[in-house]
């Protein structure tokens, strides 16, 4: 193995341009570490994000960044105090945004934030879990507290995260309303929705019964007309920016918000590649391209339009 790898760059903040192909040095790894080469890597919306250099205030790189942060691969190496991982095995990883860097040929991974890849899963379907899936659990019961029985109002669920938080949602019991256009109806019924919402001609502020707890995705004005569907008491959970009047409206309607950061938990990133294996998840794939430069700046494109249905995938 040559100490060098190809590897997907940005030198500064900016538009898609700023993607460029390089080589770059294959990572070492600490003692809790997993080298893997990686197969097939996720696209996610925090990747342009941090390209444009929305999030450089919250995490402070130095440059060139390797962006990406989920991907499933090959073990090469592992650790010294590694314990269930050998070298061979197929895993599914997805990174903190302090060590993202999956669009490369290799990716230095915690040990604890990676799982088994299920041999009957491809690898493309395993580099959409990771992020997306994480996400939507945490949001829906770690934060949400969502439990059998309650209504939930999931915000564009054709999205990677949305798709994986219906699926979630419908699994333990939950009675499960979601946003998406007329054209995506039948993909978000297929995944578990029971109330489809079309965004473009319906106002769900006015249309959603009352439900126990708001899933954001979106953000801006569909943030604040959470509110005005949310029991009191009941909860909204968002993973997008802020809004200036979240917190006096929570207090107005007598709701909580929260607004979370997901993050790698091995315990919950075990349970989604056991569901997936077992055919209790899918990981719906709307694109995958060769990975390389043109391709990723593709990708981004794509992204940036806010309307993809499943995941976007480069295959290395």
């Amino acid at each position: 193995m040559t100490n060098q790898m190809n590897a997907v760059v940005i030198n500064d903040y900016g538009d898609r341009d700023q993607l460029t192909e390089t080589k770059m040095p294959i990572p070492n790894i600490n003692d809790d570490q997993l080298l893997v080469k990686v197969v097939s890597i996720g696209v996610n919306p925090i990747d342009w994000k941090t390209r444009k250099g929305l999030r450089k205030a919250r995490y402070p790189f130095d440059f060139p960044i390797i962006l990406g942060q989920e991907m499933a691969g090959v073990v090469s190496k592992i650790g010294a105090k590694v314990t269930g991982f050998k070298v061979g095995d197929a895993v599914i990883g997805y990174g903190t945004p302090s060590n993202r860097g999956t669009y490369a040929e290799f990716y230095a991974i915690d040990a604890d934030q990676a799982a088994h890849k299920p041999i009957t899963v491809s690898f493309q379907e395993a580099a959409g879990l990771g992020l997306a899936g994480t996400t939507a659990w945490q949001a829906l019961f770690d934060a949400g507290h969502l439990k059998v029985g309650q209504t939930v109002l999931i915000l564009a669920g054709s999205g990677g995260v949305g798709s994986m938080a219906i699926q979630l949602a419908k699994h333990i019991g939950a009675h499960v309303i979601t946003t998406t256009s007329a054209a995506n109806d039948n993909y978000v019924r297929g995944l578990g929705a029971d109330k489809v919402i079309d965004y473009k001609t319906q106002d769900f502020a006015k249309v959603s019964p009352e439900v126990d707890l708001v899933f954001d995705t979106l953000g801006g004005q569909n943030q604040l007309d959470a509110f005005k569907v949310v029991k009191p008491g009941g909860r909204i959970i968002s993973i997008v920016e802020t809004t200036d009047q979240a917190e006096e409206l929570s207090q107005k309607y007598g709701v909580s918000f929260e607004k979370i950061n997901a993050h790698p938990d091995k315990d919950v990133i075990t349970t989604l590649s056991n569901k997936l294996g077992a055919g209790k998840l899918k990981v719906s794939i709307a694109t995958q391209l060769k990975f390389n430069a043109e391709n990723v700046r593709e990708m981004h494109k794509l992204s940036e339009t806010g309307h993809i249905v499943g995941k976007l995938i480069l295959n290395v």
